[in-house]
């Protein structure tokens, strides 16, 4: 028996990969089907308990099944089984909105396949030779029953059953071929360099050892290390010698996923057999000019549970590596949905490549990957730095009393009932109000759900459903629906709530808003990070490291370690000005700041880039310098800049053509920018980079006590500043100079904070 392989799947999940047809469609739907479902189940198992003598609810079934070396375990529970007059009955029940009428028979060819896969499995397990199959449907609305009751004799389920099993069968034999290639090749597979760079060893080591033990490791590794090659190599290694099964690379950036694909590219040109697929939005893959996935929009969407099984199988067999341009190519000529297509292509990779929202974030995680199989992957989180701010967006949300009106104006004299909820939710965010005007704040926060209200948005879900799904294409749809969504979203995260958040309440002359703000995402981050195989989380400037332990779902017992700088320290200049650049001196040493970026791009010709604390102070900044000096050869990033503008600014910056680009320090040219050699040779970062004053981050420096401050505002400016130092040394031959203008760089708290490989001078 040990040779053999074996597999588990779910009676459902079997009958779903195999018989699913039809379309894509995401037009409403109601959401809350599963729990409508187990409520349904539950009332007519109580009735069946009542009328029949001998009955069972959800009675667990599992079955082996076998072909060459390759061992199928199906599980899964039936809704009821009757026995009556000496008859057994497998029962299934679904649930469902449709008027019993429109219901026949055959209404859904799923439905009786789950059916007689059971039934199949009672017969083999209790030696019958005949079994009953009733087909149950219960309307959520009215409460009415309609059943479909058939006679099977064993012959006839099991040529069934063994049909669905060996097409089922066949898919896992050719992924376990798939698994013996892919684990030979990585037997032979070297590093893609001929040497490892300094530091890179090291790194490649901590991670296999980390994983060998299934630990969490976090790294600082600065730039030139090769992060992304010693990372995704000792955990392909790791994989062919059985540890984890899946490679998830998550990051924050779309340049950062094209870096991991020609990681894994220089290894597929090594000889290794492995099975990649980048997840791109689904805004950005859309093949047509709106996101509208249904079979009257979208060619794309029509049949696509029809074709995408065997569609899969010749992508596998053609393709290694399925990027953004591959899947799109291939989703054209097949008339498949690309996004679709790459979700499902994630059933056969061997590593998926995505944004971290995907893995983190509880509205759109995929929950195939990280919830039902999480314990099989190794997850390399790139650019940490970034998970802080993400992961609270991720987990806080809010109300605007604006949509609550909105939604009134739109159901009034049309839809009574879920009118009079909306003006109940308005009468109780009113009520809410009040704690602002009694202390005559337009702010305050605490530690409380509004339960009220919470019951009071459980209530228009509810209602709201029957509506979605009746009115599509009328007046005002869509603003409900938004509506409908972003309350779902306030319950949600009301279930996670806890000691880490807060609920903010703020006021203003045109809005009122309750929001849910996640003070410290660790706990909810910990859930995906520490159920991993393994978790490796890394960035260039992931300092101190004990910030992002604390607030990325760390442990005391998780792994850490530092790396310097490989290039030579003397190829980085780093000077310091002596000007106070605290907020309220900002503005009277403009003038200063002016001269003192003029006196050093003068120094040494070449292309530089200035960063700002504020798009505010930047527009002050630059028009003081254009005054003084001219606009000659000048660049200016505006606010909002598209893919296409951004590409358009870092363009200028070519050899020779002694550009100074101002822009803002946490910006989009910050970092994920590469402009090596001498398309970059210096920077000036002015302040130290501290995130606007806001409630959020004052609530932020209270929560965390003597380290508040620090969390909310220095360690988070910090990064930035050394994001921004870090676009000006890209290679080991390139060399740079930087200026950084504030006093405070040379009081000991932040001189602590800076890299020890750091030249520093004093700029006089």
């Amino acid at each position: 028996m040990s040779d053999k392989v074996v597999f588990k799947e779910s009676v459902r999940g079997l009958i779903e990969y195999i018989l699913k047809s039809g379309s894509l469609d995401d037009r409403f739907l109601s959401r809350g089907r599963a729990l409508e479902g187990t409520v349904a189940h539950g009332k007519l198992q109580k009735s069946n308990a009542e009328i029949y003598k001998e009955y069972e609810k959800e009675v667990k079934l599992n079955y082996e099944f076998q072909r060459e070396d390759v061992i199928l375990q199906v599980e899964g529970r039936a809704d009821g089984i009757i026995k009556d007059n000496g008859n057994v009955i497998i029962e299934e029940i679904k649930s469902t909105y449709k008027n019993l009428i429109y219901i026949d028979e055959d209404f859904n060819e799923l439905h009786w396949a789950q059916g007689k896969v059971y039934a199949y499995i009672y017969c083999k397990l209790n030696s019958m030779t005949k079994i009953y199959i009733r087909l149950s449907y219960y309307n959520i609305n009215t409460d009415e029953v309609r059943s479909f009751e058939k006679k099977f004799q064993i012959k006839e389920l099991e040529e069934y059953t063994y049909e669905i099993i060996y097409k089922y069968l066949d898919d896992i034999i050719l992924k376990n071929n798939l698994k013996i290639i892919r684990n030979k090749s990585i037997e032979n597979l070297s590093f893609p360099f001929e040497s490892y760079r300094k530091g890179q060893r090291e790194l490649a080591i901590n991670c296999y050892n980390s994983i060998k033990q299934n630990g969490v490791l976090f790294v600082q590794a600065p730039t030139g290390i090769g992060k992304t090659i010693s990372t995704i190599f000792p955990a392909v290694k790791s994989i062919g010698e059985g540890r984890g099964e899946k490679i998830i690379y998550l990051t924050a950036k779309t340049i950062t996923r094209s870096v991991a694909e020609e990681g894994f590219i220089k290894l597929l040109n090594n000889g290794l057999k492995f099975k990649v697929v980048t997840i791109t939005a689904k805004e950005k893959m859309c093949l047509n000019s709106e996101v509208k996935c249904n079979p009257d929009d979208c060619i794309y969407a029509r049949d696509y549970f029809t074709k995408i099984n065997d569609v899969i199988k010749k992508l596998i067999a053609r393709e290694n590596i399925f990027t953004r341009t591959k899947v799109i190519e291939y989703a054209k000529e097949f008339n498949l949905c690309p996004f679709e297509l790459s979700l499902d292509l994630t059933e056969w990779c061997d590593s998926v490549i995505c944004d971290y929202n995907y893995a983190f974030d509880p509205r759109v995680r995929l929950r195939r990957i990280f919830e039902d199989h999480n314990s099989e992957n190794i997850l390399l989180v790139d650019e940490a730095h970034n998970l802080v701010d993400r992961a609270r967006n991720m987990y806080s949300c809010e109300i605007l009393k604006s949509k609550v009106m909105d939604a009134s104006k739109i159901l009034k004299g049309k839809v009574p009932n879920l009118y009079k909820i909306v003006n109940l939710i308005n009468k109780e965010m009113i009520n809410i109000r009040r704690e602002l005007e009694e202390v005559n704040e337009n702010v305050i926060y605490k530690n409380i759900i509004y339960k009220d209200l919470i019951k009071l948005l459980r209530m228009f879900i509810n209602e709201a459903e029957e509506y979605l799904i009746k009115s599509k294409g009328t007046s005002g749809y869509e603003n409900i629906l938004e509506f409908y969504y972003d309350t779902r979203n306030f319950i949600a995260l009301s279930e996670l709530y806890s000691k880490e958040y807060t609920t903010i309440l703020k006021n203003s002359r045109n809005e009122f808003s309750i929001k849910i703000f996640c003070i410290d995402p660790s706990k909810n981050l910990s859930k995906i990070v520490n159920s991993a195989y393994s978790t490796v989380i890394f960035s260039a400037t992931l300092s101190p490291i004990k910030y992002y332990v604390d607030l990325l779902g760390g442990e005391e017992n998780s792994f850490r370690v530092r790396f310097n700088s490989p290039f030579n320290k003397e190829n980085l200049q780093i000077y310091i000005k002596d000007l106070d650049m605290r907020y309220g001196s900002r503005d009277k040493n403009i003038i200063e700041v002016c001269k003192n970026i003029n006196r050093f791009v003068q120094e040494k010709q070449g292309n530089y880039i200035v960063f700002l604390p504020s798009f505010d102070y930047l527009n002050k900044v630059y028009k003081e310098y254009v005054r003084i000096y001219g606009d000659e050869n000048i660049l200016l990033q505006e606010e909002n800049l598209s893919e296409e503008k951004k590409e358009e600014f870092l363009s200028n910056f070519k050899i020779g053509a002694n550009k100074i680009g101002f822009s803002v320090v946490g910006g989009m040219f910050s970092e994920g920018v590469d402009l090596p050699g001498e398309r970059l040779i210096g920077a000036v970062v002015v302040g130290v980079g501290f995130p606007r004053i806001s409630v959020e981050n004052n609530i932020i420096a209270e929560y965390f006590e003597q380290n508040g401050f620090d969390y909310s505002y220095t360690y988070p400016g910090m990064n930035k500043v050394f994001q921004s130092v870090g676009r000006v040394i890209r290679t080991e031959t390139d060399k740079g100079r930087v200026l950084l203008i504030d006093n405070r760089y040379l009081n000991n708290k932040y001189k602590r904070m800076l890299p020890q490989e750091w030249n520093i001078k004093l700029y006089k």
